[in-house]
């Protein structure tokens, strides 16, 4: 039994390394890049807009793509061709942002980066209710989000250590981590052939139309994934400007910084695990609402903090609320998608996901700029911590209109009772 488990979790930490990889890139760029802009613009609404509008562009991407990887199968599999196809312009652009001389190159840079990230990611996540049973989903979310907070863990340990010897190291190094880490899961994670025959590939027109037509009846996933945007827009409007808080409302310098947050990522780190495993046992929805509650006192004491000795003590209350919140949605959604169509819903959880990346920061930019003139103590900066403690508690009216499924339930996702570790003779 002990051997099994073992098994599980080796399989579950292949499976999830990429995210480390992807956090850590996604960490440099939305915490880091801001400062290194800062040089060409004083315009918080700009540093905004170069780290969430040029991907605009790429909202569309999840949505194509988780369709049509479900219809894909060849000898990489459903899923494995697009991060492979991905993850070197996604490790090529983080890497060359720094090298880039003024705003618009960097904001392309960014553009970039964003593009591949969402291609990418839909059929990336769509990996774990492929391979892994709804008894675990919990689980796997759990692991995932440990990668996550090891990611932003280590970026920010990586760049208070790197980023005054030589600025362009850190995000070099982290384009690498994420190709190896990427060619790690490619080669150790085996998928099966569908158990149903693969669709025929459409053409653009007809994928939309197809998109359309099947999801447009499914209220409560739409329901899930309005939360999903309010719940992901505090962390993406929070992370452009949370240096900039640190340095303006609290006196503290970016290496000191990058200490307070890497000791927010130990707590979201050890938050998501257990959120996980509670999950599993107790029910997705009541570790939920707890983690919301919890989240969103964080984020209300954040506004009144001045005080670095109260900021490390309460900060940890964001951590711990932040990973359960972060962790939970992807697993309550495996729970309403409809069988044979993971990729595709799974590229609407991700549009949610980076709508809130494109537009978030600009609305807390906005509101930086805005209240400037009131909170002049932080430069209008305190004000980002209201603005997510606004968009929790709009999520909680939306989030108590989706129905709970009956978690002892046969559920609809496919192939729920397949073994949790690759079958025999997988890579």
């Amino acid at each position: 039994m002990s051997r099994r488990r073992g098994d599980e979790r080796g399989f579950l930490v292949r499976l999830t390394l990429p995210t480390l990889g992807l956090s850590l890139a996604v960490t440099l760029v939305t915490t880091y890049l801001p400062l290194t802009i800062r040089r060409y613009t004083d315009s918080a609404t700009l540093i905004g807009f170069a780290i969430g509008g040029e991907g605009l562009f790429a909202l569309a991407i999840p949505l194509i793509v988780g369709s049509v990887s479900d219809r894909t199968w060849n000898r990489w599999g459903r899923r494995r061709p697009f991060m492979i196809a991905s993850a070197p312009l996604m490790a090529v652009a983080v890497a060359l942002a720094p090298f880039q001389p003024g705003y618009f190159q960097i904001a392309a840079s960014v553009f970039v980066f964003f593009a591949a990230y969402h291609f990418y990611i839909a059929p990336y996540q769509a990996l774990i209710p492929d391979l892994v049973p709804y008894s675990r989903h919990g689980q796997a979310q759990g692991f995932q989000t440990f990668m996550r907070g090891i990611g932003m863990f280590v970026a920010m340990v990586m760049a208070g250590l790197l980023l005054g010897e030589w600025e362009p190291l850190p995000y070099m190094l982290a384009g690498g981590l994420l190709l190896a880490l990427t060619a790690v899961a490619i080669v150790s994670i085996h998928e099966e052939p569908p158990i149903e025959p693969v669709s025929p590939r459409v053409g653009l027109r007809a994928t939309v139309v197809e998109l359309w037509t099947s999801s447009r009846g499914e209220k409560p996933i739409h329901r899930l994934l309005v939360a999903n945007y309010l719940w992901e827009s505090t962390v993406q409007g929070l992370r452009p400007f949370i240096m900039l808080f640190f340095l303006y409302a609290l006196g503290v310098q970016a290496r000191g910084g990058a200490l307070l947050i890497g000791w927010v990522g130990l707590t979201y780190i050890l938050g998501g695990v257990v959120s996980g495993y509670l999950a599993d046992r107790y029910g997705r929805f009541r570790v939920m609402w707890g983690g919301i509650v919890v989240y969103m006192v964080g984020c209300v004491l954040g506004f009144f903090l001045r005080d670095i000795r109260w900021v490390v003590v309460l900060l940890p209350i964001f951590g711990a609320g932040g990973a359960a919140v972060l962790t939970l949605p992807y697993t309550i959604m495996m729970a309403l998608m409809p069988a044979g169509r993971l990729g595709q819903f799974t590229g609407l959880y991700s549009f949610s996901r980076g709508l809130a990346t494109v537009t978030a920061p600009l609305i807390v930019g906005a509101a930086i700029d805005i209240f400037a003139r009131w909170l002049p103590e932080s430069r209008g900066y305190g004000i980002i911590w209201l603005a997510a403690a606004a968009a929790l508690a709009l999520s909680m009216v939306i989030f108590r209109t989706v129905p709970r499924p009956n978690e002892g339930d046969a559920v609809r996702t496919w192939r729920v009772d397949m073994p949790l570790e690759p079958p025999a003779g997988g890579v």
